[in-house]
This record gives C-alpha cells, structure tokens and sequence, in this order.
C-alpha cells in the first residue's frame, strides 16, 4: 500500500486556525488497535496530555439515527499516537501525516510584499501621502473582505480556503506592521471630500482616549 490516501484528511478549524484533520476513528482502525475505540482514545489523551480543541475537538454525529462523538485531531496528534503503537502501521500512518503537510504547505501561496522597497521608497520621495493612504485603505479592506469569506469556503470544503486564510493572516500582518508608519505620514494629508483612509487610520492607530470620571462628572452638571 502506498501513502497516496491511507486515510482522509480533511480541512478544518481549531481555536479559529485552518487545519488539517483527521478523524481519530479512521486512525484507530487502520492502526488495527485491539481495544474497543471509545478506551483507546480516552485513554491516550489522558496518558499522553492532549488538549481539547488545541489537539483535537468532538463532534456529535448520529449513525442509523444514534448520537456519537467523533474526534478530529490534528496531524501532530496523529502523529504521536500513530508512533506509541510502535508498529508498521504507525510509522507508514506517520509519514503519510508528513506528506499530506509538505502537500499543503506546497499549494499555499508565496505572499507578495503590498509594495516593493523601491515603490515604498518612490511614494515617500515625491510624497504622495494620500496615494500611501489609500493603498493602505484598500488593503485593509481586502483582509477584512478576505475575513468574511473565509468560512463560508471552509463550510462548503473549498480548496481556497487554506489559501484564503493564509492571505488573511499574511496581509493583515504586514498591513497592522505598517499602520503606525502609515498613520505618522498621512495623519496630515489633505484627502479631499473622501476622508474614509485617514479616519480609518486614526481609528486604528490614534483612538480617542476615554474620558475620565472627572471629566465625565463635570459634563453631566
């Protein structure tokens, strides 16, 4: 038998993170494990430490109309349990979890910088401070859209899906690491009628600070 498709894995969510899974059921029996499944994984996850939706969540499913959990872990998971059975079966599941990694991170785009250094640099030398505001804005935009979409493609288990997420974790890293620049040099450019980039900005970066009891007491009389 070759590693092609030893079990399903599967795309899924833990703590609001993409991950692939696999359904501990299908492990326990490819691995051939004597004890009845309901023991084996109760035991192992209390033997071995495994944390609930870190390692693993529960699912309640219903078989010939009778409710019954199942448990989709995480390939670091398997992993571990594949090698404590310390048997063929174990080791081929173990690599088989590896390359269904390296194929994931394979099909995950390279994410592209929003700018090169030498457009950066461009935009700053003729400062164009409202051109850096709105390319900004709309890339913030597009995580937020990126954001929306997101799990709806995981609901309908679309391909897209892992990919989406990565560029929403990507952008909105680099988006939030340039925001404070951003802010410094725009927070003075006239924008015109259209001042969505610069409130956006100042709402990220500069939020009004709270007022005080004090200040809030003498506003009430």
């Amino acid at each position: 038998m070759t590693n092609s498709n030893l079990i399903t894995v599967f795309n899924g969510q833990i703590s609001n993170q993409s991950v692939q899974l696999a359904n501990a059921r299908d492990l326990h029996s490819f691995l051939e494990v004597k004890n009845h499944f309901k023991d084996w994984i109760k035991d192992r996850i209390n033997d071995y430490g495994f944390i609930q939706n870190e390692d693993y969540i529960i699912v309640a499913e219903r078989t010939n109309g009778r409710p019954r959990k199942e448990y989709h872990i995480t390939l670091d998971m398997g992993k571990e349990l594949a090698m404590v059975e310390r048997n063929d079966k174990g080791r081929q599941i173990r690599k088989y979890f590896i390359e269904c990694e390296k194929r994931a991170l394979q099909k995950t785009p390279q994410i592209e910088p929003l700018v090169t250094e030498q457009e950066f640099h461009h935009i700053l030398k003729n400062s164009d401070a409202v051109g850096l505001g709105w390319l900004w804005f709309e890339a913030f935009n597009m995580v937020e859209f990126i954001g929306h979409i997101t799990p709806a493609l995981e609901a309908i288990g679309s391909s897209f899906a892992p990919r989406a997420h990565s560029m929403k974790f990507e952008y909105g890293r680099h988006i939030h690491k340039l925001g404070k620049l951003i802010y410094t040099l725009t927070k003075d450019a006239d924008f015109g009628h259209n001042t969505a980039p610069k409130r956006t900005l100042e709402s990220e970066f500069n939020p009004p600070k709270p007022k005080t009891k004090a200040v809030a007491l003498r506003r009430a009389f």
